[in-house]
């Protein structure tokens, strides 16, 4: 296959998704080619995860299967016909794949992630996985940056979930400490991901270099 027409951007909070997605589809479209990346949030975008609705306050259809992983069959057929590069970040590991870690629900961790990769397949989505080395670190200069009220209720959220709570965690320590959790599952997850990938390790130390990279890995 030739390259990517469905580019997945993937990293915890603050790793830089947004940033990378955005350089992605300017240097594509500068490049000549029809490219467009779509936020989380975005009132269009082709897949629809319950995680996003609760953070939009959006209302949570009746019709479970409006989360279906057929969405993603969908996508991956829309971008080989239009012949259109999709970017998307946060939606894949972040929305649809961690809200079963944070529910303590390892096999389905397993399940969705394996049938998003099954429906997704005939696109060969490209995963680029942006990794900070010191997590807590990361934390903090995300919730430094994006201050109130965000900060209490990213907190608030962390803390309340299931995995959390079983482990009697609380306030910022709780964040960091899912998010070192999530880390080797993660580490997994890429590792038997069965498509083109690549890990970026600590991208905001040389951000230049970094999206050099990732732009070069997408387009060789």
């Amino acid at each position: 296959m030739g390259a990517p027409r469905l580019i997945l951007v993937e990293g915890m909070i603050g790793s830089g998704k947004t940033t990378t997605a955005g350089h992605l589809a300017d240097w594509l479209s500068h490049r000549g080619e029809d490219a467009r990346a779509f936020d989380e949030g975005a009132a269009d975008h082709p897949i629809r995860t319950r995680r996003v609705d609760e953070l939009l306050a959006a209302p949570v259809p009746g019709d479970p299967g409006l989360y279906s992983a057929g969405q993603w069959r969908r996508l991956a057929e829309r971008c080989l016909r239009d012949e259109q590069t999709i970017i998307l970040e946060s939606v894949f590991l972040q929305n649809s794949v961690m809200p079963a870690f944070i529910d303590d629900a390892p096999t389905a961790v397993t399940d969705i992630c394996a049938e998003i990769q099954q429906q997704a397949a005939p696109a060969e989505p490209f995963l680029v996985y942006l990794r900070p080395v010191d997590i807590a670190a990361a934390i903090a200069r995300v919730h430094e940056a994006r201050g109130e009220p965000w900060s209490s209720r990213n907190v608030a959220y962390v803390q309340d979930c299931p995995w959390a709570r079983r482990r009697n965690l609380r306030g910022r320590d709780a964040v960091v400490r899912l998010y070192q959790a999530w880390d080797p599952v993660v580490s997994k997850l890429f590792d038997r991901y069965p498509f083109g990938k690549l890990m970026v390790p600590d991208p905001h130390h040389d951000w230049p270099a970094s999206l050099r990279a990732i732009s070069a890995a997408v387009r060789p």
